[in-house]
Order: C-alpha cells, then sequence, then structure tokens
C-alpha cells in the first residue's frame, strides 16, 4: 500500500514589498560592522530575497543618510561597500511610522589597529588615518603631508634606478626630497626628488624611482608608488 504524499506547506510571504517606508528596529547592528548601530534608520525597500526567511535590501532615506555616524560611511567607502542600501532580515526591520525617529549612535565604537605588515595600513600612517579611513586621492594636500612622513623616515643618501616613461632607466644616488611648496606640486608629478647621477645633480620623480624593497627605504618608496599610481 503506497503511502499518501504530504503536502508541503506554501511558504510565508514576505511582511514587506518593494516600495514599502521601513524602520530598523532599536539594538538591531550592522553585519559587517558590529559595532555601529542601525536602530531608527529608515528607508524604502527596494528589494524582496524570497529566502526562508526572507531579506530585503533597503535604500536609506536622506535623513537616515544625514544623521548616521560618519565612521559607517567612511568604512563602506575603504571596503567598497554601498552606504546608500543595506540588506537586512525580517525580524531586522518594522513599518515606518511616518514620525522622526532617534537613530542609535555607537557608544562603543572599536577601530582595528593599524597592521604594520599590510600596505594600505602603511599608507594610512603616513597620511595620518584611522583604519577606519579609506585612502585618499593624491592632490597638493595629500602630497604634502606624505612628504612631511618620507622626509621624517627615509635616510639619505640611498640608491634607486630611474624608469622614466622615456629613455632609458638611471641609476642614482637620491640625496633628498624637493620642499612641496618651491614648485606646482600637483598629481600630476607629484613629489620631486634630488639626487646624482655621477657628478651630476639631477632632479627626479619620485613616482619614477624604484629601491631595494627589502631595505626600509625601498619599502617606504614602494608604498608611496602604490599610492601615487592607483588613488590619482
Amino acid at each position: 500500500m503506497s503511502k499518501a504524499k504530504r503536502k508541503k506547506n506554501p511558504p510565508t510571504p514576505p511582511a514587506f514589498t518593494v516600495g514599502q517606508q521601513v524602520r530598523v528596529r532599536r539594538g538591531v547592528q550592522d553585519a559587517d560592522y558590529p559595532d555601529l548601530p542601525l536602530g531608527g534608520w529608515t528607508g524604502t525597500v527596494v528589494q524582496v530575497n524570497r529566502l526562508t526567511p526572507p531579506t530585503y535590501l533597503i535604500e536609506w532615506d536622506r535623513r537616515t543618510l544625514e544623521d548616521a555616524d560618519p565612521v559607517y560611511r567612511k568604512r563602506c567607502e575603504r571596503d567598497g561597500l554601498d552606504f546608500n542600501q543595506c540588506c537586512l532580515g525580517e525580524d531586522d526591520i518594522e513599518p515606518a511610522t511616518g514620525e522622526p525617529a532617534h537613530i542609535e549612535q555607537p557608544t562603543d565604537m572599536v577601530t582595528r589597529p593599524l597592521n604594520e605588515d599590510d600596505e594600505e595600513d602603511r599608507i594610512r600612517v603616513a597620511l595620518g588615518l584611522t583604519s577606519d579611513d579609506p585612502l585618499p586621492e593624491v592632490d597638493t594636500e595629500t602630497l604634502k603631508q606624505y612628504h612631511k612622513y618620507l622626509v621624517t623616515y627615509l635616510t639619505f643618501p640611498f640608491k634607486a634606478t630611474v624608469s622614466p616613461e622615456e629613455g632609458p632607466a638611471l641609476t642614482v644616488s637620491i640625496t633628498g626630497l624637493l620642499d612641496p611648496d618651491e614648485y606646482d606640486c600637483t598629481e600630476h608629478y607629484g613629489l620631486i626628488c634630488h639626487g646624482k647621477q655621477g657628478e651630476r645633480e639631477v632632479d627626479v620623480l619620485l613616482g619614477e624611482l624604484e629601491a631595494d624593497e627589502k631595505t626600509p627605504n625601498g619599502l617606504l618608496v614602494s608604498d608611496y608608488l602604490t599610492w601615487f599610481w592607483n588613488w590619482r
């Protein structure tokens, strides 16, 4: 005798729909940054993921984006996440009432210590940043900040190879860095070194310099090159 097939219960329909205004319940924390609370944040459901249980992609409203702790935006920019949206579960949200809600603020924020073995963290040290900060673009002000760091920690003179975009590579002895206030220090040229090629004095672009990365000077130069060529 065959057994009767058990009927499957239909999935529970999502409690919220696309276009609905919702608010994050008090006590809810961000999954990526558990030290940052999301309670009181409001926005619109823009996508329903029909999982079990469902999840919802929420686009934050202007008030939330203006009142959110700036560290949240910094971390999203640093990690390549969209600050304007977030995916939350059904138990994390409730219908918005239309009344202004108090946005919870961090009370025990934990800033990750900078890691000297991480290249981007070493660049943050040079620019006076914390681990919460995204790396800034190369411009006159950030170049001046980087110059202050390099003149403090580079040891002169040191040997390096200059590989210009045009012409042969040159071996030079770097004797110092030019003061950014003495020339047009922009993202086009970056920082400029002073050195010698034999008996001839030369000025060369730090962005075209190569030094032994196994040495402290070479590592400092390599970090600068990474930032200069990738954040211009």
